[in-house]
């Protein structure tokens, strides 16, 4: 039975290496147009005699934009050490301090709070030697399509995320706000 759920498991992993590889490879893409006309940076035209809109852009810099929102929502969330941020995390982290005080009719104890957790995994395989300068380096790789949909699904990950503790940290505000005007 083990050996047929390892057989399984590892066809799973192969087909998934197989899918990134395959989305990978280059392509030629026709982008040509007929009677194209710009809209806001993306062309209108008529393409295979259907009207389409395209958005054309480089590779390099949609991953770079991908990543740059992924890490800021990230930031957003849990904050930045490197910067000194708290994030809503940290916000909602000393807004239930706060309220648990015995000041504001809390019992001092601090309440659990789920550990943050980051979303965005590196890829930490590395390979190092020696490159064709014949200088020591280590390298990483990985498909374009795995990096976009590991970030794509951090992305969405952390979107939820913000939703609850935006949420989190308004509720808890309130709550305070009403301890603080019964001590008054």
């Amino acid at each position: 039975m083990k050996a047929i759920l390892s057989c399984l498991l590892l066809g799973l992993l192969v087909g998934c290496a197989t899918t990134h590889k395959e989305r990978s490879e280059v392509k030629d893409i026709d982008t040509k147009l007929d009677e194209a006309q710009d809209v806001n940076g993306e062309k209108l035209g008529i393409k295979d005699d259907t009207i389409v809109i395209q958005k054309k852009r480089l590779l390099a810099e949609e991953l770079r934009e991908l990543q740059n929102y992924t890490y800021g929502l990230e930031a957003e969330v849990y904050g930045s050490r490197k910067y000194g941020s708290k994030g809503l995390y940290g916000v909602y982290r000393d807004c239930q301090a706060e309220l648990s005080s015995s000041k504001y009719g809390g019992n001092g104890e601090l309440p659990y709070i789920e550990p943050a957790e980051r979303l965005i995994e590196d890829k930490e395989s590395m390979t190092f030697g020696k490159d064709e300068d014949d200088k020591l380096v280590s390298v990483t790789e990985e498909f374009i399509s795995e990096r976009i949909d590991r970030f794509k699904k951090s992305r969405e990950s952390l979107e939820k995320r913000r939703a609850e503790y935006e949420l989190k940290v308004r509720v808890c505000k309130n709550k305070l706000k009403n301890a603080k005007e019964q001590v008054e």
